[in-house]
């Protein structure tokens, strides 16, 4: 782990979507990790930091829909194709998805 990291991060692989607060656009993205706290996800578009998104995504294997409210801490460049690396941390969660990433984050891969 690293020592800069408050929370354990676990890699993460799937598809989401990233929806403005007020519910006008949506968009693509795909998760790369994520912590009981915060997650990182790749998008085709930069995502403006400091500005509360709903992120919606199912766990691997799992159908149940998990959609959380954070708020943008960065959005970078990331490769030569024009996708963007973004941090986020996790502003409105409930208990039961909060519970998920939990199990998830803590259990071992298979």
């Amino acid at each position: 782990m690293d020592p800069r990291r408050e929370h354990v991060r676990r890699l993460l692989q799937v598809d989401a979507y990233i929806t403005d607060i007020h519910g006008r656009t949506t968009a693509p993205a795909q998760i790369i990790d994520i912590s009981r706290m915060g997650v990182a996800f790749v998008s085709d578009q930069a995502i403006t930091p400091h500005e509360q998104f709903v992120l919606n995504f199912c766990f691997p294997g799992s159908g149940i829909r998990n959609e959380i409210t954070l708020t943008v801490l960065h959005s970078a460049v990331v490769g030569t194709h024009g996708r963007y690396r973004n941090g986020a941390r996790f502003a409105a969660i409930s208990a039961a998805c909060a519970d998920r990433i939990f199990d998830y984050v803590t259990t071992a891969p298979a």
